[in-house]
């Protein structure tokens, strides 16, 4: 008689991991980040990092609660006036608040580069944002460069911009 209980403790771990979501890795320093989709404003879906290939990316991560966040994003536009044209990209990434919230708090704020809305959570989910306010920058290639938290000086995002670029 042929014993049946080996292949199925064999296959019983595997069978229990096939239905689990995958887990995604922590974004660590040196690594490409994962790609997302998001919305524009004005309703349009973004394929990050795909649509900012090439560029370093300068991401705010916020939300209209967070203290520092409105500070930092209004410190940002000069950083991102100064060196656009050199290929830096600054993003206000908006976690899970609807599109007039966000709408009411840029008011009067006057930053020019893009806002995208994070309806569901999923980037932030990825990216392991856990506090606000929280900045990434990416290399040219895509890659986490920086991760800070807790509010970044103006001073300090340039120097890093500085050395991307």
């Amino acid at each position: 008689m042929v014993n049946c209980r080996w292949p199925f403790f064999i296959l019983l771990p595997l069978l229990l991991l096939a239905g689990c979501d995958p887990v995604e890795p922590p974004l660590t320093i040196g690594m490409p980040v994962p790609a997302v989709a998001l919305k524009s404003l004005d309703g349009a879906d973004l394929q990050f990092p795909a649509a900012y290939q090439g560029q370093v990316v300068l991401i705010h991560f916020w939300a209209d609660w967070c203290a520092l966040c409105r500070g930092e994003l209004r410190e940002s536009e000069p950083l991102y006036q100064r060196y656009r044209e050199r290929g830096l990209a600054v993003l206000a990434i908006n976690i899970q608040q609807p599109r007039e919230t966000v709408q009411a708090y840029l008011s009067g704020l006057d930053i020019s580069y893009p806002v995208l809305l994070d309806g569901d959570g999923a980037m932030a989910r990825r990216y392991g944002v856990s506090a606000l306010p929280l900045v990434y920058l990416l290399d040219r290639r895509g890659r986490l460069h920086t991760r800070m938290l807790g509010g970044a000086s103006p001073d300090q995002l340039e120097q890093i911009v500085k050395r991307l670029l």
